[in-house]
């Protein structure tokens, strides 16, 4: 069994990049970490002891024991589709422990991802841990990765690369939620607008885009990625200088209301989650978010989001009367 080292790099196939799956950013974080440990010459898949601190580092966020058996329920739970028919199907991991003593998972990559991370020889795609772990958005990695496996396949013979998509493709090859199909503002906003900023701020890439139409149905995207230098201090500034909606959720906030907070289907932007911590208590917020998650899988739900922000309506109406009455029910809260 092998210890997590401090490894830069991770190295996929194209097609497990381009595969189809759905993870929280902390599963696919998990993912990234083991697979960065993976050396050049391994013949086969060995075991790894992630300890809490390891994925403290990887994700971003504090860990206990339980939390630690709630990631390993739950990405046992997500296999990846390995071809564009969806007739290959593997789990990420044939093995996975919670260990309580050490409070770490021991975990084994699945036998059927061999050829997409041991001993690559061509189409395959590397990529710096640091970018990776640096996204806020689940998404953000995936689409990178993309991005950056077709201009491997194409940058000895173009300055700028191009890479086109189906629309339709995207939303299932990343498991985006269902209402981006529907309304096209949505996939453009909370997808397109979001993994571009973060990548053009974050990594060597600049990147564009075109939309094709087919009709009036916006078709494919068409992007255009060109590389950028720079020096690893101007990296480090670039991290200094950015800030998405988590820096302003505070660190005692409940885990629950955290994920519902930055959940894709409520889809909040920077400056109203800013504004929420700003003028409520986090006992408010987190009852707010407790009722949305109590309806969350309910066929009468017409919207979370709309749940969501009319129980914060509720709350900025009667603003005095509704401090007291959570005081008396939360006592101890705090204001951020």
């Amino acid at each position: 069994m092998r210890d997590i080292l401090d490894k830069k790099q991770i190295a996929f196939s194209n097609s497990l990049v381009a595969g189809k799956y759905h993870l929280t950013r902390e599963e696919q974080n998990l993912v990234f970490l083991v697979a960065s440990q993976i050396h050049s010459d391994d013949e086969d898949f060995k075991r790894y002891k992630v300890k809490l601190t390891d994925l403290e580092r990887a994700t971003g966020v504090k860990h206990n024991r339980v939390r630690l058996k709630e990631l390993m329920y739950s990405i046992m739970s997500k296999p990846i589709w390995l071809n564009k028919e969806q007739t290959k199907i593997a789990n990420w991991f044939s093995y996975i422990e919670a260990e309580p003593k050490e409070s770490a998972l021991i975990c084994e990559f699945h036998w059927s991802l061999k050829p997409h991370l041991i001993q690559l020889n061509d189409c395959f795609t590397k990529a710096e841990l640091e970018h990776l772990f640096t996204f806020k958005s689940k998404y953000s990695g995936r689409l990178y990765l993309l991005l950056k496996s077709e201009y491997g396949l194409q940058e000895n013979h173009r300055v700028i690369v191009p890479a086109s998509f189906e629309v339709d493709d995207l939303i299932n090859r990343f498991a985006m939620p269902e209402t981006y199909k529907k309304r096209y503002s949505h996939f453009k906003e909370s997808f397109l607008h979001k993994t571009l900023d973060e990548i053009n701020i974050l990594t060597e890439f600049f990147v564009t885009y075109v939309v094709i139409k087919a009709g009036r149905k916006i078709w494919k995207v068409k992007f255009f990625i060109t590389k950028i230098e720079e020096t690893e201090e101007q990296f480090k500034q670039k991290l200094l200088n950015t800030k998405t909606k988590e820096d302003f959720i505070p660190k005692n906030l409940n885990l629950d209301a955290k994920e519902v907070i930055l959940s894709d289907e409520l889809d909040l932007d920077m400056n109203y989650v800013k504004h929420l911590f700003e003028h409520y208590l986090i006992p408010d917020i987190e009852w707010v978010c407790e009722t949305v998650l109590r309806s969350w899988e309910s066929t009468k739900l017409i919207s979370r989001k709309g749940l969501f922000l009319g129980e914060i309506k509720k709350l900025n109406k009667k603003k005095t009367e509704n401090f007291s009455f959570f005081d008396e029910k939360h006592k101890g809260g705090d204001k951020c």
